[in-house]
């Protein structure tokens, strides 16, 4: 989606509902809108809104002027605006924006230099233009008052919905104990080596995608897109990753799998394949991929690949401001961000082999970030017969919940199917 696009889904919005235009004042001004035809719109619809008077197709045709004005803002009105929030829409246009007003500066410090200006004019050129990338951001503040009925009406949805209001994880004892995924949360997933927590958050990202229909995004700093089909078409054929790897399936197996690749293809789950790890691009795509495909979850294998570079910090420190700056990202664009976490090597070399919170790797804020740690276990990977359930450890697996910041901890059981990596339901073992 292109920022003519975004204008037109941000104009739509504000003609429809003009209380956005009072809701979102400080962040909305005409510079925003690159397309001179979208420019004078918005100039029209704030004149209009100032003087108390309708805004409508005839008011803002009859405003503007001009043959065809009238169609051309029916068009804009009946532009398909329901895949990003108005929020989104500003901020995507108000960093373009400021990038247009950096590229100016560098340019006109150029020209600067090239003729030899006196020094102080160039700072004081400098220091006007800088003055306009001060924009506020589209944070709106919320009435205590209003988000009480909010937060009833949230509650009695919730009663009415079996406690279900957040995406779906596809395991009905994780959908219990949490209520879904929750927007604005950072859900931090660990596990030592050979636990399966790749292909635990892969579940994950496939089954909110299916079950809840949610546009999910993968960044995988291991694994190719090619990688992440195979393992997705393993776990949705029920053939071996290692058999689909090698060739050695039979014609039963491949029909199968062109059923699971037809499942696959048509579910809101994209794959970005960049690999670039460092810390602002994988901001800044979160942001364009919100904006553009309506993203509402995303998983990061892993928070240690992630680079972000500070002079005189310690690993811990830069992995810490990994995590703070994903829950903050997570908490603006309202989204779950679900990040993978290594665990410190020892964790399987001692009598009890159980995963704790102190067990992450560079942990420092990660816990603190986080709304949600969970913990994954396999006890019988490590010779255990039995949960501390009583039930058989054999083909199981154990999520613990170290952490909900609105969930509480607790543990739950899933089976696991080892020769496909794939978790499920602990009744479908």
């Amino acid at each position: 989606m292109d920022t003519q696009e975004i204008e037109q889904i941000l104009l739509a919005k504000i003609i429809v509902s003009n209380k956005l235009i009072d809701d979102m004042g400080d962040y909305l001004h005409k510079d925003l809108f690159q397309d001179p035809f979208h420019k004078s719109v918005y100039h029209a619809i704030n004149v209009l809104h100032k003087q108390n008077k309708t805004i409508d197709i005839l008011s803002l045709s009859n405003y503007i002027g001009g043959d065809n004005v009238a169609k051309d803002i029916a068009d804009i009105i009946t532009y398909d605006s329901s895949y990003n929030s108005a929020q989104t829409c500003v901020a995507v246009l108000t960093e373009t924006y400021q990038k247009n007003i950096l590229a100016h500066i560098v340019s006109d410090v150029n020209n600067s230099l090239s003729n030899q200006e006196e020094l102080e004019l160039i700072i004081d050129k400098l220091n006007i233009d800088l003055s306009k990338l001060q924009i506020a951001e589209p944070v709106l503040l919320s009435n205590i008052g209003d988000q009480t009925l909010n937060f009833l009406q949230d509650v009695e949805l919730r009663m009415n919905t079996d406690g279900l209001l957040g995406i779906s994880s596809g395991f009905e004892s994780i959908d219990k104990f949490t209520g879904g995924w929750q927007e604005t949360d950072l859900i931090v997933v660990g596990g030592a080596s050979s636990m399966g927590k790749t292909s635990f958050a892969l579940a994950l990202a496939y089954n909110a995608a299916l079950y809840s229909s949610t546009p999910t995004v993968i960044f995988s700093y291991e694994m190719s897109a090619i990688q992440l089909i195979r393992r997705l078409a393993s776990m949705d054929s029920g053939i071996s990753n290692r058999y689909i790897t090698n060739g050695t399936i039979n014609m039963e197996e491949l029909k199968r799998l062109h059923g699971s690749v037809s499942n696959i293809q048509n579910l809101p789950l994209h794959i970005d394949e960049t690999n670039v790890t460092s810390l602002n691009y994988l901001l800044r795509r979160i942001k364009e991929y919100v904006a553009t495909k309506d993203i509402k979850l995303v998983m990061v294998d892993y928070l240690q690949l992630v680079s972000y570079k500070s002079k005189g910090s310690t690993r811990e420190q830069e992995v810490s401001q990994v995590a703070r700056s994903l829950k903050n990202l997570a908490k603006e664009l309202n989204i779950t961000i679900i990040a993978l976490s290594q665990l410190n090597r020892g964790v399987g070399m001692r009598n009890n082999s159980k995963p704790t919170l102190a067990d992450l790797r560079e942990s420092g804020e990660i816990e603190q970030a986080s709304d949600v740690v969970i913990l994954i276990y396999r006890p019988e990977y490590y010779g255990i017969e039995f949960n501390d359930n009583g039930t058989s450890a054999k083909n199981s697996a154990t999520i613990i919940f170290a952490k909900g910041r609105n969930i509480g901890v607790g543990e739950v059981t899933l089976g696991f199917k080892n020769e496909i990596t794939k978790f499920v339901n602990y009744e479908n073992i």
